[in-house]
């Protein structure tokens, strides 16, 4: 019968010093990005890009992804800010941006919902497309308005590795703030 108590107590001293060794993979080094009236956090790991699409603000991607083809990484985020007129609503630009989107046969709606960055209600919209060389990338646009811009932040790798960038992905997201 006294054997139970020291065996329960060996057995959670085993467990507590196991829960030690273990890793919080969403722990990941960081570091901060502010410019143009935006800033976020992103891993240390990943460099600033030069941003060519429309209206980007700010771009981040992983040099690890480089396409041998393209010379562009296939895992990547931009940031853009909406050229949207004043006191139009998120909702609204969000809708009135893809009204049409997936009339293209070429993107593939995977996910829509709210969400919360920041403390301010924001939209997204998860799909898949294929790149310019056929690969299948899937992309999460996280539309947010803040300080009167509406802004999206892109996220985009191969789909093959999607769900493996999520933490990275999030780490931006839920760091972003506009000045």
């Amino acid at each position: 019968m006294k054997k139970y108590p020291f065996l329960v107590l060996a057995l959670l001293i085993v467990v507590v010093s196991a829960s030690g060794c273990v890793s919080n993979q969403n722990q990941t080094n960081v570091t901060s990005y502010s410019q143009n009236n935006v800033s976020f956090n992103y891993p240390s790991s990943w460099q600033t890009a030069n941003a060519t699409s429309p209206n980007a603000v700010a771009a981040v991607a992983d040099p690890n992804t480089v396409d041998s083809s393209t010379k562009v990484p296939t895992t990547l985020v931009v940031i853009q800010k909406s050229n949207a007129s004043t006191g139009s609503s998120l909702q609204t630009i969000y809708n009135s941006n893809y009204a049409t989107f997936f009339n293209n046969t070429s993107y593939q709606r995977v996910s829509e919902g709210n969400i919360t960055v920041s403390g301010s209600n924001a939209l997204e919209n998860v799909y898949t497309t294929n790149s310019s060389t056929g690969a299948q990338l899937e992309m999460k646009a996280v539309w947010i308005s803040q300080n009167n811009n509406i802004y999206v932040i892109l996220c985009s790798s191969l789909a093959s590795d999607f769900q493996n960038q999520q933490s990275n992905f999030d780490t931006i997201i839920d760091s972003f703030k506009a000045s």
